[in-house]
């Protein structure tokens, strides 16, 4: 605990003393706008449409059978997991008829 007390102090002496806009949070942490369980996949998204009306067809073709390829992919991985996570079905239980005179 006296390690990270110390290596706290050694940044805000090496930061000038200064406490940053933002405090001291990591970029990733639970108070950063926007974070949650999945990343935010706007960027990648956004590298697909540039990339699209630059490449000839033929391999824009083939960026697209390939991400094709991963959705089917990530969508059977989210499958096996949703099974997963139902509950069990429960046994058979056997029943016998009991005649009532």
């Amino acid at each position: 605990m006296r390690e990270a007390q110390t290596a706290a102090e050694d940044a805000v002496r090496a930061a000038g003393g200064e406490v940053p806009p933002s405090g001291w949070a990591s970029s990733a942490g639970a108070s950063a706008p926007g974070a949650g369980a999945f990343p935010d996949l706007s960027g990648i998204t956004a590298l697909i449409e540039a990339v699209r009306g630059t490449v000839p067809p033929e391999l824009g073709q083939q960026l697209s059978e390939a991400l094709r390829g991963l959705l089917v992919a990530l969508r059977a991985v989210l499958d096996f997991y949703i099974t997963r996570l139902e509950p069990p079905r429960p046994e058979r239980i056997d029943v016998t008829d009991i005649p009532i005179d």
